[in-house]
């Protein structure tokens, strides 16, 4: 059996001291609110603030090797380490690693779980703060309902009257019957994902976020038994024709020019016949393999949509996926048939994608040309990998990771060798956003096994 998830987001409109978001890539869902507590202290955009959170949280989350409770707990830790001074953050994350579901929270928010009509409180974030992080797991089971929301959302939406939207429907169809509760309340820190934990036998598999049968590829054509060739209408008629011409006397019954205009109208009746069963079994095996391919590709375009802000080589890696899927299957269609059309549509947008997310600078450097070696210079556990993260999302070839020869290194240091100097700005420009540039030099050692060395000081 195959693992499934359906789901939908709902997201109240945001306000100016509120704000919230719904996030998925790949098996991991969050809900995130924040909202300024303090008008006093200076506070970054609510927006940017958030998106940079979730964008740490997608690093952290994929960066993990073995995925369980602890390793997921640890690396939500991290991105909520610090108190944000005059903001207050509600977050609920749930992680589906094969049939189980690890779910975490702080600052109040709530995950629900319907099975067999029955609603419970899977996790209660409760008082924690980012100090702590509430946790906990367990397996899914077949059409299992999960509802992640902030704490704002049970606010508005009782518990009874989230029962009763919990019925046997889509995650679509629930979050469009809560969704007019939600709007009319008119708070920004509303939030929430419905999902829903299906098992699909081997012969269905996952569309673009809802389930979606797609056929079975037929590879050759269906043979019908001699009985049933015997018993058809088709067989029958020809049997009647049969015995009408073997009837004595009949040519003498019948002008011999209406007997040939009636045997040409018979064969041009049963050729049309056989011309156009031919063509409907085509029309049927291109309908079959279309339903098997386009979902798949939408699929993987649509994950790359999701990532583009987040990690360019994860969103690269899937529009890739998407594209290899389109260009294999161009020349199993008819010419001007409207599933090639589609499909050559979709393939425009993944070939706009891939050429959003390209290793390749405006000023044309080619950043998968220079290979980083990575350095811890603080002391501080995880750090070379994280920095390692960030510069491949940009698209860098980091060849190796380790420690610095000390841990007195303050801010980022960044040295590459003379052949690449040109590479110096465009190093300094990507690692800007995240990190404090203090040295930057083209006087790495020639003999040196990379082009560039970047450490990561404290």
């Amino acid at each position: 059996m195959d693992n499934n998830i359906s789901f939908s987001k709902i997201v109240a409109t945001p306000t100016l001291n509120s704000w919230s978001q719904a996030y998925n890539a790949g098996k991991l869902f969050a809900v995130l609110s924040l909202e300024k507590t303090d008008e006093t202290e200076e506070v970054e955009s609510l927006n940017m603030l958030g998106k940079d959170l979730l964008e740490r949280l997608e690093q952290e989350f994929f960066a993990i090797e073995d995925k369980n409770l602890e390793s997921i707990k640890k690396a939500i830790s991290v991105v909520f380490d610090q108190e944000i001074k005059g903001v207050t953050i509600s977050f609920a994350a749930g992680a589906l690693v094969n049939n189980i579901l690890y779910l975490f929270g702080l600052g109040k928010s709530q995950v629900f779980i319907k099975r067999n009509g029955s609603l419970g409180l899977a996790l209660n974030s409760g008082n924690i703060t980012t100090q702590g992080i509430a946790s906990s797991s367990g397996f899914l089971k077949e059409k299992d309902l999960v509802v992640l929301t902030t704490e704002a959302f049970s606010q508005v939406v009782a518990q009874d009257d989230l029962d009763i939207s919990l019925d046997d429907s889509e995650p679509s169809e629930i979050t469009e019957t809560l969704a007019p509760k939600i709007h009319k309340a008119e708070n920004g820190k509303i939030s929430a994902i419905v999902l829903k934990y299906k098992t699909l036998p081997l012969n269905e598999t996952q569309g673009s976020g809802e389930i979606i049968d797609e056929g079975t590829e037929i590879d050759e054509p269906i043979e019908v038994n001699q009985e049933e060739k015997s018993a058809s209408p088709f067989y029958k008629f020809l049997s009647l024709l049969k015995s009408i011409f073997k009837k004595p006397n009949f040519k003498t019954k019948l002008n011999k020019k209406l007997f040939l205009v009636t045997t040409i109208i018979i064969v041009g009746v049963i050729i049309s016949s056989i011309c156009l069963a031919i063509q409907e079994q085509n029309n049927t095996k291109v309908r079959t393999l279309f339903a098997e391919i386009y979902p798949q590709a939408q699929k993987k375009y649509d994950e790359g949509q999701g990532l583009v802000d987040l990690n360019k080589s994860l969103a690269r890696d899937s529009f890739s996926s998407a594209q290899k899927i389109l260009q294999d299957s161009q020349s199993k269609f008819p010419p001007k048939s409207k599933e090639l059309v589609q499909t050559q549509d979709l393939l425009k947008k993944v070939e706009a994608g891939l050429t959003e997310t390209s290793p390749i600078d405006k000023s044309g450097l080619d950043r998968s040309k220079l290979s980083i070696a990575v350095k811890n210079g603080s002391g501080v556990e995880g750090t070379a990998g994280k920095a390692a993260t960030i510069l491949k999302g940009f698209g860098y070839n980091v060849s190796s990771t380790g420690n610095a020869d000390n841990f007195n290194y303050i801010g980022v240091t960044i040295k590459v060798k003379k052949e690449s100097s040109n590479f110096l700005d465009l190093l300094k420009k990507d690692l800007a956003k995240d990190y404090t540039v203090k040295s930057a030099s083209s006087d790495l050692a020639s003999d040196s096994p990379t082009e560039a060395l970047i450490i990561i000081g404290k």
